[in-house]
């Protein structure tokens, strides 16, 4: 597996997402890429928006602070940061 890339400030895109607080969200793809987001106010809509527009494939595994939140076995089962891909 690749080292884990943690995405900087400056190539956020929503202004919340500059704001101290909120989770952080590890998000691993199936070509093995890893992408930790902090400071991330609502885990649920801001996974839906990146998966929307990745270039690195289908998302195999979702954790939040430090915890798997999804899995592609979950896929289509409710969870508690609403996470539906």
């Amino acid at each position: 597996m690749e080292k884990a890339l943690k995405v900087k400030d400056q190539f956020r895109t929503n202004d919340l997402s500059l704001k101290p607080g909120g989770y952080e969200v590890t998000v691993i793809h199936e070509n093995g890429k890893i992408f930790i987001y902090d400071k991330i106010k609502n885990p649920g809509m801001y996974i839906k928006s990146i998966s929307a527009q990745s270039k690195n494939g289908p998302i195999v595994e979702i954790k939040i602070d430090g915890e798997t939140a999804w899995t592609t076995a979950q896929k289509g089962t409710k969870n508690k940061y609403d996470i539906n891909l």
